[in-house]
């Protein structure tokens, strides 16, 4: 045998004692630690760790790999202090602690963990090679010889709803999950409806912006169409010769000329691009949202009507019986015009008189994160945000979304909630992205990357209030069983899936319905 070979096993010999040190030398030295008291500082780490104090959460979870723990617990002891540990900035540590442990035992969730350190790492952020087609659901607008819409004109999404803009019967058809919840009758020509980032709905006319009740709340316009909202809420417009960029909480807005008259037919916002499609010209002119300057145009290489645009910069149009994304096709049939909520596609066809819902999935990651695990004395609720790499929250993805329980299916009833966002200050650049990820904060200061990539703005004063969470409630099982219960959120499309892990146990329940009694 080579002596190369006899040195790795060697190595692997050495880890392996070090191992089994781990769990005989606090028997030896007869430590007051037992294997209770371990599932009693796990328990408090996770209670720290949901109320986002991470710092005692950390110590906790040190303190609970102090003693002895039982065996079949041991991967999620040392999956809870990785976590914290990079939470706390420690990534490296807790890095080299996950590989020691995962060259003896292999462990999903752990590997999952050290791939998400590895995304914000690399940030790949290249136009995506390929993109998964999945058909989802429809909505009809005739059921049961009743008719809801005809011919929709505009579709907009903000967590679990959605607005349908039904323009030749000047009415708005809202949906949850898919399913109608109101009609709207409307009094003005409306031609487009628009959910802002807060989750407050406009209303745009042919001269003017309306709120939900009607109210104007900007005129003047010419023939206007509106790409989307920033981070702060301010809505881009673009008009005739010009972008507006209008605040609607100060009732403000500024105005850049367009090199040319510009006869828009759609037009998409990312983080830092404004993309409009010329009617006369059939380009798509690309500009930076902060200066407007124009930066690149893109020729069609057919007559488009409708296009949209990945948080990354990847551009579908829709063609001739198919969508077309970084030159690749798609086929789908008999769609007049298309809406895209990442990454969830509507495909509008007036003939048959529906909307299709499809994923449309690029090849970059979702970041999925359970923030808090509540209970009362019938539920359990986990709060989780689905976010891009950018972290921007999803919209529209309860169909994507499930929860296990020690990797079991577990029937859950999943919605959308409005939280308090929360932020942290920076004055320069420090720490990894992954770190403040997963503690769930928005980063505001003078680091343009960490803005960047936690869904933020520079100024806190231009950060919004509120975000999406998905709530994810079920009745968990009584009696519940001792021991720690590992909870898995995933987000599926095809063969693409992206989940994390978290836990309860029996303590946590008992405390957090006594929190609840007393509040």
């Amino acid at each position: 045998m080579a002596p190369h070979v006899y040195e790795k096993m060697f190595k692997r010999y050495l880890l392996l004692i070090g191992y089994l040190l781990l769990l005989i030398i606090p028997v030896l030295s007869l430590a007051v630690i037992d294997e209770e008291t371990a599932r009693m500082y796990f328990t408090q780490a996770l209670e720290k760790t949901y109320v986002g104090d991470f710092k005692s959460a950390y110590e906790l979870a040190l303190k609970a790999m102090s003693g002895r723990v039982y065996v079949e617990e041991l991967s999620h002891f040392w999956y809870l202090r990785g976590r914290l540990a990079i939470i706390n900035g420690l990534v490296d540590k807790a890095l080299e602690d996950f590989k020691n442990f995962t060259v003896l035992v292999r462990n999903d969730d752990i590997n999952n963990l050290m791939e998400k350190v590895g995304y914000f790492r690399k940030l790949n952020l290249a136009p995506s090679q390929s993109f998964a087609l999945g058909y989802i659901d429809s909505i009809k607008g005739n059921v049961r010889g009743i008719e809801y819409f005809q011919t929709p004109t505009s579709l907009s999404v903000y967590g679990e709803n959605l607005v349908l803009l039904d323009q030749k019967n000047k009415r708005l058809v809202f949906f949850k999950n898919n399913k109608m919840t109101k009609i709207k009758k409307v009094s003005k020509n409306v031609k487009q409806v628009f959910y802002n980032k807060d989750g407050n709905l406009y209303l745009l006319g042919e001269k003017s912006l309306y709120d939900e009740n009607e109210q104007e709340v900007l005129g003047g316009l010419q023939v206007p169409y509106i790409a989307g909202s920033d981070r702060s809420g301010i809505i881009y417009i673009i008009d005739f010769d010009r972008v507006i960029k209008f605040n609607p909480n100060k009732k403000e807005s500024v105005e850049f000329k367009l090199p040319q008259r510009t006869f828009c037919l759609d037009a998409e916002l990312t983080i830092d691009k404004l993309y409009i499609l010329d009617a006369l010209r059939q380009k798509i002119e690309i500009f930076r949202i902060d200066t407007m300057e124009k930066i690149y145009e893109m020729n069609l290489p057919e007559k488009v009507w409708s296009f949209e645009v990945t948080p990354y910069g990847d551009i579908i149009y829709l063609g001739k019986d198919k969508i077309v994304a970084n030159g690749k096709e798609y086929p789908i049939k008999d769609v007049d015009f298309i809406e895209y909520s990442y990454p969830t596609l509507f495909a509008i066809k007036w003939k048959g008189n529906a909307v299709e819902q499809y994923f449309f999935k690029d090849d970059k990651p979702i970041f999925v994160n359970i923030q808090l695990v509540s209970f009362d004395e019938n539920n359990a609720y986990a709060y989780i945000s689905v976010e891009d790499l950018f972290g921007d929250e999803l919209h529209y993805i309860r169909y994507a979304l499930a929860m296990y329980e020690h990797d079991v299916y577990v029937p859950t009833d999943i919605y959308a909630e409005q939280v308090d966002i929360r932020s942290v200050k920076v004055e320069k650049c420090t720490g990894e992205l992954i770190s403040y990820r997963l503690q769930g904060v928005k980063v505001v200061g003078n680091c343009p990357i960490l803005t960047r990539f936690t869904g933020s703005v520079a100024r806190a004063e231009e950060l919004l209030d509120k975000k999406i969470l998905w709530v994810a409630r079920w009745t968990y099982l009584k009696p519940v069983p001792p021991g720690i219960i590992k909870l898995s959120a995933k987000v599926s499309f095809k063969e693409q899936f992206y989940y994390d892990t978290m836990f309860y146990t029996q303590k946590l329940i008992l405390n957090s319905i006594a929190k609840s009694n007393n509040k």
